[in-house]
Protein backbone atom coordinates (compact mmCIF):
# COMPACT_ATOMS: atom_id res chain seq x y z
CA UNK A 1 0.00 0.00 0.00
CA UNK A 2 1.27 3.46 -1.28
CA UNK A 3 2.30 4.97 2.72
CA UNK A 4 0.92 8.60 1.11
CA UNK A 5 -2.81 6.84 0.28
CA UNK A 6 -3.53 4.74 3.71
CA UNK A 7 -6.42 2.93 2.61
CA UNK A 8 -9.26 4.49 2.29
CA UNK A 9 -11.59 1.56 1.98
CA UNK A 10 -11.12 1.13 5.87
CA UNK A 11 -13.38 3.94 6.78
CA UNK A 12 -14.09 7.78 5.55
CA UNK A 13 -11.69 10.46 6.44
CA UNK A 14 -14.16 13.22 7.48
CA UNK A 15 -15.42 10.24 10.56
CA UNK A 16 -16.59 12.82 12.75
CA UNK A 17 -15.22 13.57 16.08
CA UNK A 18 -17.78 12.12 18.29
CA UNK A 19 -17.79 9.11 16.29
CA UNK A 20 -13.88 8.73 16.80
CA UNK A 21 -14.08 7.09 20.10
CA UNK A 22 -17.26 5.08 18.99
CA UNK A 23 -15.02 3.53 16.05
CA UNK A 24 -12.19 0.83 15.81
CA UNK A 25 -8.89 3.05 14.78
CA UNK A 26 -6.24 2.26 12.78
CA UNK A 27 -3.22 0.44 14.47
CA UNK A 28 -1.26 -0.37 11.58
CA UNK A 29 -1.27 0.17 7.87
CA UNK A 30 -4.65 -1.29 6.41
CA UNK A 31 -5.33 -3.06 10.46
CA UNK A 32 -8.06 -1.75 12.77
CA UNK A 33 -8.26 -1.81 16.02
CA UNK A 34 -9.18 0.78 18.94
CA UNK A 35 -7.10 3.95 18.24
CA UNK A 36 -8.52 6.00 21.24
CA UNK A 37 -8.51 3.94 24.53
CA UNK A 38 -6.27 1.71 27.28
CA UNK A 39 -6.07 -1.37 25.49
CA UNK A 40 -3.73 -3.17 23.15
CA UNK A 41 -4.91 -4.14 19.50
CA UNK A 42 -7.90 -5.68 20.34
CA UNK A 43 -11.62 -4.62 19.05
CA UNK A 44 -13.17 -1.87 21.69
CA UNK A 45 -15.42 -4.69 23.47
CA UNK A 46 -14.28 -7.61 24.21
CA UNK A 47 -16.97 -10.65 23.55
CA UNK A 48 -17.96 -10.56 27.53
CA UNK A 49 -19.16 -6.81 27.24
CA UNK A 50 -22.78 -6.54 26.89
CA UNK A 51 -24.68 -5.29 23.12
CA UNK A 52 -23.49 -1.62 22.84
CA UNK A 53 -25.56 -0.24 20.45
CA UNK A 54 -27.76 2.41 21.60
CA UNK A 55 -30.79 1.11 23.61
CA UNK A 56 -28.56 -2.03 24.59
CA UNK A 57 -29.36 -2.91 28.40
CA UNK A 58 -26.92 -4.74 30.67
CA UNK A 59 -28.47 -5.73 34.12
CA UNK A 60 -25.88 -8.03 36.50
CA UNK A 61 -27.62 -9.40 39.64
CA UNK A 62 -26.47 -7.45 43.13
CA UNK A 63 -24.93 -9.96 45.53
CA UNK A 64 -24.45 -8.07 49.02
CA UNK A 65 -21.36 -10.24 51.47
CA UNK A 66 -21.23 -9.68 54.83
CA UNK A 67 -17.34 -10.90 54.69
CA UNK A 68 -16.10 -10.86 51.62
CA UNK A 69 -13.67 -13.13 51.18
CA UNK A 70 -9.90 -12.13 49.64
CA UNK A 71 -10.24 -8.79 50.90
CA UNK A 72 -6.25 -7.58 52.81
CA UNK A 73 -6.63 -6.65 56.44
CA UNK A 74 -8.25 -3.07 56.55
CA UNK A 75 -10.09 -3.59 53.47
CA UNK A 76 -13.73 -2.76 53.47
CA UNK A 77 -14.08 -3.67 49.81
CA UNK A 78 -12.70 -4.16 46.19
CA UNK A 79 -11.84 -6.82 43.67
CA UNK A 80 -10.26 -10.29 44.51
CA UNK A 81 -9.50 -13.29 43.01
CA UNK A 82 -6.93 -12.39 40.83
CA UNK A 83 -3.09 -11.54 41.23
CA UNK A 84 -2.49 -7.59 42.48
CA UNK A 85 -6.17 -7.11 43.44
CA UNK A 86 -5.07 -5.97 46.63
CA UNK A 87 -3.89 -2.39 45.17
CA UNK A 88 -7.72 -1.63 44.05
CA UNK A 89 -8.87 -2.76 47.48
CA UNK A 90 -10.25 0.02 49.63
CA UNK A 91 -10.40 0.95 53.23
CA UNK A 92 -13.34 2.86 54.89
CA UNK A 93 -11.21 6.47 54.78
CA UNK A 94 -10.76 6.31 51.29
CA UNK A 95 -13.03 8.21 48.38
CA UNK A 96 -14.14 4.90 47.30
CA UNK A 97 -14.95 3.27 50.92
CA UNK A 98 -16.37 6.59 51.82
CA UNK A 99 -18.82 6.04 48.54
CA UNK A 100 -19.62 2.55 49.53
CA UNK A 101 -19.99 3.64 53.52
CA UNK A 102 -22.73 6.67 52.04
CA UNK A 103 -24.26 4.28 49.79
CA UNK A 104 -25.01 1.93 52.65
CA UNK A 105 -26.36 4.80 55.06
CA UNK A 106 -28.83 6.34 52.29
CA UNK A 107 -32.63 6.83 53.69
CA UNK A 108 -34.80 4.15 51.58
CA UNK A 109 -36.35 6.70 49.72
CA UNK A 110 -32.88 7.58 48.67
CA UNK A 111 -31.16 4.56 47.51
CA UNK A 112 -32.11 3.16 44.57
CA UNK A 113 -32.59 -0.93 43.58
CA UNK A 114 -30.73 0.08 40.28
CA UNK A 115 -29.02 3.24 39.15
CA UNK A 116 -29.24 3.88 35.25
CA UNK A 117 -26.56 4.87 32.88
CA UNK A 118 -26.52 6.34 29.63
CA UNK A 119 -22.75 5.34 28.43
CA UNK A 120 -20.79 5.47 25.03
CA UNK A 121 -20.53 2.19 23.97
CA UNK A 122 -16.91 2.00 23.67
CA UNK A 123 -16.47 2.91 27.27
CA UNK A 124 -19.01 0.10 28.01
CA UNK A 125 -15.99 -2.58 28.78
CA UNK A 126 -14.47 -0.94 31.69
CA UNK A 127 -17.29 -1.53 33.45
CA UNK A 128 -18.62 -5.24 31.87
CA UNK A 129 -15.60 -6.96 31.07
CA UNK A 130 -13.48 -8.44 33.71
CA UNK A 131 -9.29 -7.64 33.48
CA UNK A 132 -7.11 -9.72 33.82
CA UNK A 133 -8.60 -12.64 32.55
CA UNK A 134 -10.57 -14.41 35.24
CA UNK A 135 -11.19 -11.42 37.30
CA UNK A 136 -14.74 -9.80 38.30
CA UNK A 137 -15.79 -6.56 36.68
CA UNK A 138 -15.99 -3.50 37.93
CA UNK A 139 -19.95 -3.77 37.70
CA UNK A 140 -20.01 -6.54 39.83
CA UNK A 141 -17.65 -4.97 42.50
CA UNK A 142 -20.08 -2.27 42.82
CA UNK A 143 -22.84 -4.19 43.12
CA UNK A 144 -21.59 -6.37 45.79
CA UNK A 145 -19.82 -3.79 47.80
CA UNK A 146 -23.43 -1.09 47.71
CA UNK A 147 -25.97 -3.18 47.00
CA UNK A 148 -27.43 -1.53 44.39
CA UNK A 149 -27.48 -2.58 40.79
CA UNK A 150 -26.49 -0.82 37.79
CA UNK A 151 -28.16 -0.73 34.22
CA UNK A 152 -26.26 0.59 31.48
CA UNK A 153 -27.61 1.93 27.85
CA UNK A 154 -25.08 1.87 25.09
CA UNK A 155 -25.18 5.07 23.03
CA UNK A 156 -23.44 6.05 19.92
CA UNK A 157 -20.50 9.02 21.20
CA UNK A 158 -21.97 11.11 18.37
CA UNK A 159 -25.31 11.25 19.93
CA UNK A 160 -24.55 11.94 23.76
CA UNK A 161 -25.00 15.21 23.68
CA UNK A 162 -28.26 15.38 21.31
CA UNK A 163 -29.74 12.86 23.46
CA UNK A 164 -28.59 14.61 26.69
CA UNK A 165 -30.62 17.94 25.62
CA UNK A 166 -33.72 15.68 23.95
CA UNK A 167 -33.90 13.94 27.57
CA UNK A 168 -34.29 17.35 29.31
CA UNK A 169 -36.71 19.01 26.90
CA UNK A 170 -38.60 16.33 26.96
CA UNK A 171 -37.96 15.46 30.98
CA UNK A 172 -38.51 11.99 30.13
CA UNK A 173 -35.82 11.09 33.46
CA UNK A 174 -35.12 7.69 31.92
CA UNK A 175 -31.22 7.96 33.19
CA UNK A 176 -29.41 8.77 36.62
CA UNK A 177 -26.23 9.53 34.97
CA UNK A 178 -25.40 10.66 31.44
CA UNK A 179 -21.62 10.19 29.45
CA UNK A 180 -20.63 13.57 27.24
CA UNK A 181 -17.16 15.23 26.06
CA UNK A 182 -15.74 17.31 28.65
CA UNK A 183 -15.67 19.99 26.38
CA UNK A 184 -20.27 19.63 26.36
CA UNK A 185 -20.28 20.63 29.73
CA UNK A 186 -20.78 24.13 29.73
CA UNK A 187 -23.41 23.49 27.52
CA UNK A 188 -25.38 21.10 29.53
CA UNK A 189 -25.17 22.69 32.70
CA UNK A 190 -26.52 26.09 31.35
CA UNK A 191 -29.56 23.39 29.56
CA UNK A 192 -30.11 22.25 33.59
CA UNK A 193 -29.25 18.49 32.26
CA UNK A 194 -26.71 18.19 34.80
CA UNK A 195 -26.89 18.02 38.70
CA UNK A 196 -24.60 20.83 40.55
CA UNK A 197 -22.21 18.52 42.40
CA UNK A 198 -20.88 21.03 45.21
CA UNK A 199 -22.40 20.14 48.43
CA UNK A 200 -21.91 16.55 47.40
CA UNK A 201 -18.11 16.69 46.47
CA UNK A 202 -17.91 19.02 49.95
CA UNK A 203 -19.82 16.15 51.63
CA UNK A 204 -18.23 13.29 50.43
CA UNK A 205 -14.57 14.27 49.72
CA UNK A 206 -13.29 12.66 46.57
CA UNK A 207 -9.61 14.53 47.26
CA UNK A 208 -9.84 14.12 43.64
CA UNK A 209 -6.67 17.21 44.16
CA UNK A 210 -5.11 14.54 45.58
CA UNK A 211 -5.43 12.16 42.97
CA UNK A 212 -4.94 14.12 39.32
CA UNK A 213 -2.21 14.49 37.93
CA UNK A 214 -2.10 18.58 37.73
CA UNK A 215 -3.92 18.54 41.30
CA UNK A 216 -6.31 21.58 41.28
CA UNK A 217 -5.75 23.03 38.18
CA UNK A 218 -6.76 19.24 36.29
CA UNK A 219 -9.93 19.46 38.78
CA UNK A 220 -11.01 22.79 37.58
CA UNK A 221 -10.29 22.14 33.74
CA UNK A 222 -11.85 18.76 33.57
CA UNK A 223 -14.89 18.99 36.72
CA UNK A 224 -16.56 22.30 36.94
CA UNK A 225 -18.26 24.86 35.42
CA UNK A 226 -18.79 29.04 36.21
CA UNK A 227 -17.06 27.31 39.38
CA UNK A 228 -19.11 24.68 40.44
CA UNK A 229 -18.54 21.01 39.94
CA UNK A 230 -20.68 19.47 37.59
CA UNK A 231 -19.33 16.82 36.22
CA UNK A 232 -16.61 13.74 36.91
CA UNK A 233 -13.65 13.30 34.38
CA UNK A 234 -13.13 9.68 33.20
CA UNK A 235 -10.47 9.69 30.51
CA UNK A 236 -7.15 12.04 29.77
CA UNK A 237 -7.25 12.66 26.43
CA UNK A 238 -3.92 15.11 26.01
CA UNK A 239 -2.06 15.77 22.88
CA UNK A 240 1.16 14.26 22.73
CA UNK A 241 3.85 14.71 20.06
CA UNK A 242 5.89 11.44 18.86
CA UNK A 243 8.80 11.41 17.05
CA UNK A 244 10.93 8.75 15.45
CA UNK A 245 13.87 7.71 17.58
CA UNK A 246 15.71 6.05 15.04
CA UNK A 247 15.70 9.01 12.44
CA UNK A 248 16.59 11.35 15.30
CA UNK A 249 19.27 9.58 16.24
CA UNK A 250 20.78 8.29 13.08
CA UNK A 251 24.63 9.71 12.86
CA UNK A 252 23.84 10.74 8.91
CA UNK A 253 20.11 12.40 9.73
CA UNK A 254 22.17 14.14 12.99
CA UNK A 255 25.34 15.63 11.25
CA UNK A 256 23.49 16.38 7.63
CA UNK A 257 20.43 18.73 10.05
CA UNK A 258 23.15 20.55 12.13
CA UNK A 259 24.91 21.14 8.45
CA UNK A 260 21.80 22.53 7.20
CA UNK A 261 20.08 23.94 10.34
CA UNK A 262 23.15 24.71 13.00
CA UNK A 263 22.08 23.51 16.09
CA UNK A 264 21.60 19.76 16.89
CA UNK A 265 18.96 17.31 16.14
CA UNK A 266 17.06 16.88 19.19
CA UNK A 267 13.47 16.98 20.45
CA UNK A 268 12.64 20.81 19.47
CA UNK A 269 11.49 23.30 22.36
CA UNK A 270 10.47 25.71 19.97
CA UNK A 271 7.67 25.75 16.89
CA UNK A 272 10.16 27.48 14.64
CA UNK A 273 12.43 24.49 15.73
CA UNK A 274 9.60 21.87 15.22
CA UNK A 275 9.07 23.30 11.70
CA UNK A 276 12.90 23.06 10.66
CA UNK A 277 12.67 19.58 11.38
CA UNK A 278 9.83 18.79 9.70
CA UNK A 279 11.19 20.60 6.75
CA UNK A 280 14.49 18.20 7.02
CA UNK A 281 12.55 15.10 6.99
CA UNK A 282 9.68 15.87 4.66
CA UNK A 283 10.69 13.28 1.86
CA UNK A 284 7.28 12.40 0.11
CA UNK A 285 9.31 11.05 -2.87
CA UNK A 286 11.23 8.65 0.17
CA UNK A 287 7.24 8.00 1.34
CA UNK A 288 8.42 10.17 4.54
CA UNK A 289 6.47 13.19 5.54
CA UNK A 290 7.72 15.65 8.02
CA UNK A 291 5.32 16.01 10.20
CA UNK A 292 1.42 14.91 10.41
CA UNK A 293 -0.46 16.30 13.10
CA UNK A 294 -4.33 16.85 12.04
CA UNK A 295 -5.07 19.99 9.68
CA UNK A 296 -8.83 18.60 8.94
CA UNK A 297 -12.05 20.13 10.41
CA UNK A 298 -12.91 17.85 12.78
CA UNK A 299 -9.83 16.78 14.39
CA UNK A 300 -6.87 19.64 13.30
CA UNK A 301 -8.07 22.50 15.09
CA UNK A 302 -6.48 20.48 18.62
CA UNK A 303 -3.02 21.82 17.17
CA UNK A 304 -3.86 25.35 16.62
CA UNK A 305 -4.82 25.50 19.91
CA UNK A 306 -1.52 24.19 21.15
CA UNK A 307 0.42 27.08 19.01
CA UNK A 308 -2.60 29.73 20.17
CA UNK A 309 -1.51 29.03 23.70
CA UNK A 310 2.29 29.48 23.82
CA UNK A 311 1.93 32.50 22.13
CA UNK A 312 2.08 34.72 25.66
CA UNK A 313 3.47 34.17 29.55
CA UNK A 314 1.84 32.14 31.26
CA UNK A 315 -1.23 31.39 28.86
CA UNK A 316 -2.95 33.27 25.68
CA UNK A 317 -6.45 33.04 26.52
CA UNK A 318 -8.89 31.93 24.07
CA UNK A 319 -11.21 35.68 25.64
CA UNK A 320 -10.66 38.43 27.57
CA UNK A 321 -12.26 37.04 31.45
CA UNK A 322 -12.99 40.47 32.31
CA UNK A 323 -14.84 41.14 29.33
CA UNK A 324 -15.59 37.85 27.09
CA UNK A 325 -14.24 39.59 24.49
CA UNK A 326 -12.31 37.40 21.89
CA UNK A 327 -8.51 37.26 21.97
CA UNK A 328 -7.97 35.12 18.88
CA UNK A 329 -7.61 38.19 16.48
CA UNK A 330 -4.69 39.13 18.28
CA UNK A 331 -0.98 38.71 16.77
CA UNK A 332 -1.14 35.79 18.84
CA UNK A 333 -4.09 34.43 17.19
CA UNK A 334 -3.06 35.18 13.65
CA UNK A 335 0.59 33.82 14.28
CA UNK A 336 -0.93 30.62 14.88
CA UNK A 337 -3.43 30.32 11.77
CA UNK A 338 -0.28 31.35 9.27
CA UNK A 339 2.06 28.58 10.47
CA UNK A 340 -1.29 26.26 10.99
CA UNK A 341 -1.47 27.07 7.47
CA UNK A 342 2.58 27.27 6.23
CA UNK A 343 2.85 23.72 7.99
CA UNK A 344 0.60 22.21 5.79
CA UNK A 345 3.37 21.40 3.19
CA UNK A 346 5.33 19.34 5.15
CA UNK A 347 2.08 16.43 4.59
CA UNK A 348 0.69 15.06 1.54
CA UNK A 349 -1.18 16.48 -0.91
CA UNK A 350 -4.28 15.25 0.70
CA UNK A 351 -3.30 16.54 4.47
CA UNK A 352 -6.17 18.83 4.66
CA UNK A 353 -8.81 15.56 4.91
CA UNK A 354 -6.63 13.20 6.72
CA UNK A 355 -8.37 12.39 10.09
CA UNK A 356 -6.92 9.88 12.72
CA UNK A 357 -7.15 6.75 10.63
CA UNK A 358 -5.03 7.88 8.10
CA UNK A 359 -2.15 9.25 10.93
CA UNK A 360 -1.97 5.82 12.34
CA UNK A 361 -2.05 4.11 9.41
CA UNK A 362 0.78 6.16 8.13
CA UNK A 363 2.73 6.32 11.35
CA UNK A 364 2.65 2.63 12.01
CA UNK A 365 4.16 2.13 8.04
CA UNK A 366 7.04 4.38 8.61
CA UNK A 367 5.59 7.29 6.91
CA UNK A 368 6.61 10.25 8.98
CA UNK A 369 9.40 11.90 11.41
CA UNK A 370 6.97 13.40 13.63
CA UNK A 371 3.33 13.68 14.52
CA UNK A 372 0.54 14.61 17.36
CA UNK A 373 -1.79 12.11 18.75
CA UNK A 374 -3.85 10.81 21.34
CA UNK A 375 -1.53 9.61 23.97
CA UNK A 376 -2.44 5.65 23.41
CA UNK A 377 -0.11 6.04 20.34
CA UNK A 378 2.99 4.21 21.62
CA UNK A 379 0.79 1.64 23.01
CA UNK A 380 -0.57 0.63 19.40
CA UNK A 381 2.38 1.37 17.51
CA UNK A 382 5.06 0.37 19.72
CA UNK A 383 3.68 -3.11 20.38
CA UNK A 384 5.58 -6.21 19.28
CA UNK A 385 2.06 -7.76 19.28
CA UNK A 386 0.98 -5.16 16.08
CA UNK A 387 2.53 -7.43 13.44
CA UNK A 388 1.82 -4.58 11.21
CA UNK A 389 3.52 -1.60 12.82
CA UNK A 390 7.09 -1.12 11.17
CA UNK A 391 8.27 1.65 13.94
CA UNK A 392 8.32 -0.88 17.32
CA UNK A 393 10.85 0.14 19.33
CA UNK A 394 11.84 3.08 17.09
CA UNK A 395 9.44 5.87 18.91
CA UNK A 396 9.63 8.44 21.36
CA UNK A 397 7.33 11.07 23.24
CA UNK A 398 7.96 14.63 23.74
CA UNK A 399 6.26 17.71 25.44
CA UNK A 400 4.68 20.39 22.98
CA UNK A 401 6.66 22.71 21.59
CA UNK A 402 6.23 26.43 22.82
CA UNK A 403 7.72 30.05 22.40
CA UNK A 404 10.45 32.04 23.84
CA UNK A 405 8.67 35.19 25.57
CA UNK A 406 10.98 37.27 27.58
CA UNK A 407 13.71 34.57 27.63
CA UNK A 408 11.63 31.90 28.91
CA UNK A 409 9.99 28.85 27.13
CA UNK A 410 5.90 28.79 27.27
CA UNK A 411 5.12 25.52 26.18
CA UNK A 412 1.54 24.76 26.58
CA UNK A 413 -0.58 20.94 24.83
CA UNK A 414 -4.40 20.80 25.24
CA UNK A 415 -6.53 18.04 26.12
CA UNK A 416 -9.84 16.95 24.40
CA UNK A 417 -12.22 15.70 23.90
CA UNK A 418 -12.08 13.51 27.05
CA UNK A 419 -15.40 10.72 28.33
CA UNK A 420 -16.91 11.93 31.18
CA UNK A 421 -19.92 11.68 33.22
CA UNK A 422 -22.49 13.77 35.05
CA UNK A 423 -25.49 13.10 37.17
CA UNK A 424 -29.00 13.80 35.41
CA UNK A 425 -30.57 16.70 36.74
CA UNK A 426 -33.91 14.77 37.01
CA UNK A 427 -32.18 11.76 38.61
CA UNK A 428 -34.89 10.73 41.96
CA UNK A 429 -31.36 9.64 43.14
CA UNK A 430 -28.71 12.46 42.97
CA UNK A 431 -26.34 11.59 45.40
CA UNK A 432 -26.57 7.75 45.29
CA UNK A 433 -25.59 8.51 41.50
CA UNK A 434 -22.80 10.47 42.21
CA UNK A 435 -21.16 8.73 44.93
CA UNK A 436 -21.54 5.81 42.36
CA UNK A 437 -19.49 8.20 39.95
CA UNK A 438 -16.87 8.82 43.21
CA UNK A 439 -16.31 5.23 44.20
CA UNK A 440 -15.77 4.47 40.37
CA UNK A 441 -13.07 7.27 39.65
CA UNK A 442 -11.90 7.11 43.03
CA UNK A 443 -7.73 6.33 43.06
CA UNK A 444 -8.58 2.90 44.25
CA UNK A 445 -10.93 1.68 41.50
CA UNK A 446 -9.75 4.10 38.31
CA UNK A 447 -6.29 2.39 37.97
CA UNK A 448 -7.63 -1.11 37.33
CA UNK A 449 -10.88 0.41 35.30
CA UNK A 450 -8.51 2.30 32.83
CA UNK A 451 -5.88 -0.91 32.34
CA UNK A 452 -8.52 -2.75 30.78
CA UNK A 453 -8.18 -2.79 27.35
CA UNK A 454 -11.69 -3.19 26.75
CA UNK A 455 -12.75 0.35 26.09
CA UNK A 456 -11.13 3.85 25.14
CA UNK A 457 -10.47 5.36 28.28
CA UNK A 458 -7.31 6.94 29.22
CA UNK A 459 -5.51 7.47 32.00
CA UNK A 460 -4.61 11.03 33.91
CA UNK A 461 -4.41 10.24 37.76
CA UNK A 462 -1.19 9.71 40.01
CA UNK A 463 -1.70 6.76 40.48
CA UNK A 464 -2.43 5.53 37.17
CA UNK A 465 1.01 6.15 36.38
CA UNK A 466 2.50 3.72 39.41
CA UNK A 467 0.42 1.24 38.11
CA UNK A 468 2.93 -2.02 36.48
CA UNK A 469 -0.41 -2.37 34.31
CA UNK A 470 -0.64 0.99 32.47
CA UNK A 471 3.05 1.55 32.40
CA UNK A 472 3.46 -1.81 30.71
CA UNK A 473 1.08 -0.63 28.30
CA UNK A 474 2.16 2.82 27.77
CA UNK A 475 5.56 2.15 28.11
CA UNK A 476 8.47 3.36 30.87
CA UNK A 477 9.54 6.57 28.05
CA UNK A 478 6.17 7.88 27.56
CA UNK A 479 4.98 8.04 31.05
CA UNK A 480 6.71 11.48 31.92
CA UNK A 481 5.92 12.92 29.06
CA UNK A 482 2.68 12.04 29.51
CA UNK A 483 2.37 13.91 33.21
CA UNK A 484 4.40 17.05 32.03
CA UNK A 485 1.93 17.38 29.07
CA UNK A 486 -0.64 17.07 31.61
CA UNK A 487 1.07 19.92 33.98
CA UNK A 488 1.46 22.21 30.98
CA UNK A 489 -1.88 21.74 29.26
CA UNK A 490 -4.63 24.08 28.53
CA UNK A 491 -8.13 23.47 28.15
CA UNK A 492 -9.93 23.72 25.13
CA UNK A 493 -12.54 25.98 24.67
CA UNK A 494 -14.74 24.94 27.80
CA UNK A 495 -17.83 26.76 28.01
CA UNK A 496 -21.46 27.20 27.10
CA UNK A 497 -21.69 27.12 22.90
CA UNK A 498 -18.68 25.51 22.60
CA UNK A 499 -19.30 23.64 19.11
CA UNK A 500 -20.90 27.24 17.84
CA UNK A 501 -17.43 28.68 18.58
CA UNK A 502 -15.28 26.10 17.49
CA UNK A 503 -17.60 25.54 14.01
CA UNK A 504 -16.78 29.63 13.30
CA UNK A 505 -12.54 28.83 14.39
CA UNK A 506 -12.77 25.17 12.39
CA UNK A 507 -13.90 27.31 9.18
CA UNK A 508 -12.08 30.28 9.50
CA UNK A 509 -8.83 28.10 10.19
CA UNK A 510 -9.67 26.30 6.54
CA UNK A 511 -9.79 29.25 4.62
CA UNK A 512 -6.51 30.28 5.85
CA UNK A 513 -5.36 26.50 4.50
CA UNK A 514 -7.24 27.23 1.08
CA UNK A 515 -6.01 30.89 0.84
CA UNK A 516 -9.42 31.78 0.84
CA UNK A 517 -8.20 34.48 3.66
CA UNK A 518 -5.39 35.72 4.74
CA UNK A 519 -4.54 34.66 8.61
CA UNK A 520 -5.80 38.13 9.77
CA UNK A 521 -8.74 37.97 8.02
CA UNK A 522 -9.80 34.27 9.11
CA UNK A 523 -9.07 35.48 12.67
CA UNK A 524 -10.85 38.86 12.49
CA UNK A 525 -14.03 37.00 11.07
CA UNK A 526 -14.14 34.30 14.06
CA UNK A 527 -13.69 36.53 16.52
CA UNK A 528 -16.49 38.75 15.06
CA UNK A 529 -18.48 35.43 15.25
CA UNK A 530 -17.08 34.56 18.34
CA UNK A 531 -18.82 38.02 19.73
CA UNK A 532 -21.82 37.76 18.29
CA UNK A 533 -22.86 33.84 20.14
CA UNK A 534 -21.01 35.81 23.27
CA UNK A 535 -24.04 38.49 22.93
CA UNK A 536 -26.99 35.79 22.27
CA UNK A 537 -25.69 33.51 25.00
CA UNK A 538 -25.27 36.13 27.35
CA UNK A 539 -21.99 38.29 28.22
CA UNK A 540 -22.34 38.53 31.88
CA UNK A 541 -22.74 34.67 32.24
CA UNK A 542 -20.19 33.77 29.67
CA UNK A 543 -18.11 36.27 31.67
CA UNK A 544 -18.41 34.77 34.88
CA UNK A 545 -17.31 30.72 33.20
CA UNK A 546 -14.36 32.82 31.85
CA UNK A 547 -13.16 34.64 35.17
CA UNK A 548 -14.14 31.17 37.00
CA UNK A 549 -11.83 29.03 34.80
CA UNK A 550 -8.72 31.11 35.21
CA UNK A 551 -7.33 29.54 37.85
CA UNK A 552 -7.40 26.07 35.51
CA UNK A 553 -4.60 27.24 33.22
CA UNK A 554 -1.49 26.12 34.11
CA UNK A 555 1.76 28.75 35.23
CA UNK A 556 4.59 26.24 35.26
CA UNK A 557 7.52 28.29 32.61
CA UNK A 558 10.39 26.41 31.30
CA UNK A 559 13.71 27.84 30.69
CA UNK A 560 15.11 27.22 27.71
CA UNK A 561 17.95 24.82 26.90
CA UNK A 562 18.47 24.42 22.84
CA UNK A 563 20.81 26.64 21.19
CA UNK A 564 19.59 27.09 17.96
CA UNK A 565 20.60 29.19 15.26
Amino acid sequence: MDRKQPNKNLIDSNVSRRRFLQMAGVIGAGLVAQACGSQPAAPTQAPAAAATTEGAKATAPAVVSAAKPGLAKGMIGGPTGFEGAERYQYGPDTPAGRAIEALKSLPADQKPERLTIQLADGALGHFQVGFPEGAPTVQQIFEEDSGIKLEFVGISPDDQFTKIIQETTTKAGKFDIYSFWGPDKGSLAEAGALLNLDELVAKHKPEWEKHYVGGEITVQQFNAHAGSFYAVSFDGDYQIWIYRQDLFEDSKEQKAFKDKYGWDLQWPETWEQLDQIAEFFHRPDQNLFGVTDLRNQFWGYTNWYQRYASGASPNQFYFDPATAKPLIDSEAGIQAAQEYANTLKFRGPDGMTWGWPEQYANMASGGAAVTCAFPNMPKFLDSPDNKDSKIVGKIRSGLAPGRIIDGKLVRRTVWWPNQTLGVSGQSKYGEAAYLFLQWANSPQIYPWMVANPAGFMDPFQNGDFDDPIVIKSYHDYHIPTYKTSIEHSVPPINLNGVNEYVSALETNLQAVMTNQKSAEQAMKDAAAEWEKITDRLGRDKQITALQAQVPAYPSVIDEPTIKSA
